[in-house]
Order: C-alpha cells, then sequence, then structure tokens
C-alpha cells in the first residue's frame, strides 16, 4: 500500500491497531515514518479480516527474542512487514515466511563488495553496467527476505549465505542448499521479495491495498 496521504496523527487509527503499535507509531518524529509504522499494522488486521474473518481486529502479537513478530494466539498464520519510503507491505501466509521491500536508489558499488559473498558480487559484475544496480537490490531485498523468514534478521550477517542466481533462487548457507522457495518482483523503483518456507510451487498473490480498503477493518471489529 502506498502510504503518501495517510494521516497517522488522526485520533481514529487508535482503536484500530494495537495499543503497542499506536506507541510505536507516534514515537516516530517524522510524519512519514509514523504512516509507514500505522500502514503496515492497517494491512496486517486488513489482511487477516479477507483471509481469517472470524479473527477479532485488531490483532495483538508479540516478538520472539530475536525481534520477529508472531501471533500467540494463532500459531498456524504467519507474516511479516516492511516498509520503504512510500510503501508498507505486510505478507501473510501459512508457511513461515520474510518479506522484504527497497527503493532502488543509486548506491556505491563497493557495498556489494563488502557485504554480499564474492560469488553474489561476481554475479553483479558480469551483469551489463546498466543492469547491475537491478542485480545488486534483487539480492539485497532477497537475502533480507530469507534473514527475516529464519527470524535472525541482522544477527546473521549478509555474506553468512549465498544466493545463487538462475531459473530458480538457490539458498547455501554452511554448505548446505537451504528448503526455502524466493518471489521477487519490482514496481514503479521497488523491489519487494519473499522468503517462504515450502517448495516452488506455492502460489503468491502480489494485491496493492487502496487506502479506503482499510476500513474494512474498521467496520469488522466494531461488530
Amino acid at each position: 500500500m502506498k502510504i503518501s496521504g495517510l494521516e497517522p496523527d488522526d485520533i481514529k487509527w487508535k482503536k484500530h491497531v494495537s495499543p503497542k503499535r499506536y506507541e510505536k507509531m507516534l514515537s516516530y518524529r517524522q510524519k512519514k515514518d509514523r504512516a509507514l509504522s500505522l500502514g503496515v499494522e492497517l494491512l496486517l488486521n486488513a489482511a487477516l479480516q479477507e483471509l481469517y474473518p472470524g479473527i477479532r481486529c485488531p490483532v495483538a502479537y508479540v516478538e520472539d527474542e530475536n525481534g520477529k513478530p508472531y501471533l500467540p494466539d494463532y500459531p498456524a498464520i504467519y507474516f511479516n512487514l516492511s516498509h520503504a519510503e512510500e510503501f508498507a507491505v505486510c505478507a501473510l501466509s501459512d508457511a513461515a515466511l520474510g518479506v522484504d521491500i527497497e527503493y532502488c536508489a543509486d548506491i556505491d558499488g563497493d557495498i556489494a563488495r563488502s557485504y554480499f559473498t564474492s560469488q553474489e558480487y561476481e554475479y553483479i559484475c558480469g551483469k551489463p553496467e546498466s543492469k547491475r544496480l537491478d542485480a545488486f537490490y534483487d539480492l539485497w531485498v532477497l537475502k533480507e527476505s530469507y534473514m527475516k523468514a529464519c527470524g535472525a534478521g541482522f544477527r546473521l550477517a549478509l555474506d553468512a549465505f549465498c544466493l545463487q542466481m538462475g531459473d530458480s533462487i538457490t539458498l547455501i548457507q554452511d554448505g548446505q542448499i537451504q528448503p526455502c522457495s524466493f518471489f521477487l518482483t519490482q514496481f514503479e523503483n521497488y523491489k519487494l521479495a519473499v522468503c517462504y518456507q515450502g517448495n516452488e510451487d506455492a502460489s503468491i498473490t502480489p494485491i496493492f491495498c487502496e487506502q479506503q480498503n482499510l476500513y474494512l477493518t474498521s467496520k469488522k471489529s466494531e461488530e
């Protein structure tokens, strides 16, 4: 969901997100950061109400010791949140997953050399110069989505595992192929990736949510 136009300081949102999220949202100084923080949980509640209408929203969630959010009352439902610049994202599944979105700004090429494996750096350098930024952000969002899916976040170094890019994406860590699959897409100047447990045949449906649809949670939670 694009958060431009979302008014985070409107008091009406207080009853549509968890108290923890509302307090966190208010802690940000910049309005855009407040809107992004608000937007990810509004998306979570909208997705839950669409797919699991029996769940009362706003839903309460907690974080494990590594900071990965989960729903203690619904352990079979997995979700993950991300945001960048103008977009908030929520991924929801019946399998463990992680999601990352990045705005594709120009970067110094040495960032890839410093943070990625030598094989990944060679993959980027092997692209035509006009395609190297795309290749960098492909790897970046894919790697972050895995770090979030496995629950380690940035406690797992970016060069502690390697992505082999091809017709399919293979992830190798500690010399072993890991049992995970990926979804990668681009829109406007953003890259978005989801890493999930399971085979590549899993169904992934990206949905661009209009802000007016967020009132779905308002109506259902008040019933």
